[in-house]
C-alpha cells in the first residue's frame, strides 16, 4: 500500500494525512480467495523504498499487488518506480469502468504484479474484477468467480456513459431486491463495508428505472 499520507489507525492524524486501511482490506480480500499472505506492507511517495520491498517479497511471492502510486499525479510512486512508460516490464493503462479506471500489470523479477488505484473502493472493486478470478483459477479452485444474480432494482439509478460501473449494493436473497449501498464515491469506505453485492451497470446504460432488473455479483 503506497502513500505518504497514510498513517497507522490510531495514530493522532495531522493535516493532510489519512488512514492506512487498502493493505488490511486486500490481504483479507487474498485469504478470502483461498491464498496466503506473505506481507501486508505500508511505504510512502519514495521509489527506493517501494523497490526496496519489492525486491524484499518478489522472490518469496507467487504475485504483489499494489495500491495507490498510478493515477495522473505529480507523484505516483509505482509509475515513477517502473518507468512512465512502463519500459521496465509494468504496464500502466486506463479501463472503462468505474471506480477502478487506473490499472497496471506485469512482471517484477519474474513475478506477476497487479497495480491497483489507491482509493479503497477502488481498490477492491479492482480485485473483485481482475485479481479474484485470476487467483482461484490459477490455484485451480472452484467456481473462480463471484455468483451472478439478477434483482430487481428498488430505487432509479444513473451512471455515467462509457464506463461499465460497479456500484455497492445490498441485495434481499428474500425478496429478490438490490438497492444501492452509500454514493458512488470511491472513497466512501464505509459503505463498501456495509455492502453484500456489487451491482454491474454496463457501459451503455446512463439510467436504470426502479423495477428493472439489474445484474448484481454475490459477496456474500
Amino acid at each position: 500500500s503506497t502513500g505518504s499520507e497514510l498513517v497507522s489507525p490510531g495514530t493522532p492524524l495531522r493535516p493532510g494525512q489519512i488512514y492506512e486501511s487498502n493493505s488490511s482490506m486486500l490481504a483479507a480480500a487474498v485469504r478470502a480467495a483461498g491464498a496466503d499472505v506473505v506481507a501486508a506492507v505500508t511505504v510512502s511517495d519514495d521509489v527506493a523504498q517501494f523497490t526496496g520491498v519489492l525486491d524484499r517479497y518478489a522472490a518469496a511471492s507467487d504475485l504483489i499487488i499494489t495500491s495507490g502510486g498510478v493515477s495522473a499525479g505529480a507523484y505516483e510512486v509505482v509509475k515513477d518506480a517502473f518507468g512512465r512508460a512502463g519500459d521496465q516490464g509494468v504496464e500502466f493503462v486506463k479501463v472503462a469502468m468505474q471506480p477502478g479506471m487506473p490499472q497496471g500489470a506485469g512482471r517484477v523479477a519474474q513475478t506477476p504484479i497487479v497495480t491497483t488505484p489507491g482509493n479503497p473502493v477502488s481498490a477492491l472493486v479492482s480485485f473483485e474484477v481482475f485479481i479474484r478470478p485470476a487467483l482461484r483459477s490459477a490455484m485451480g479452485l472452484p467456481t473462480p468467480d463471484r455468483p451472478r444474480r439478477s434483482a430487481v432494482l428498488a430505487e432509479t439509478l444513473t451512471a455515467p456513459a462509457g464506463k461499465r460501473q460497479f456500484r455497492r449494493g445490498i441485495f434481499d436473497a428474500g425478496a429478490g431486491t438490490v438497492v444501492s449501498c452509500g454514493p458512488p464515491g470511491s472513497h466512501h469506505v464505509r459503505w463498501l463495508a456495509s455492502a453484500n453485492c456489487l451491482l454491474d451497470i454496463p457501459t451503455d446504460i446512463t439510467e436504470i428505472a426502479a423495477g428493472s432488473q439489474v445484474p448484481i455479483w454475490d459477496l456474500r
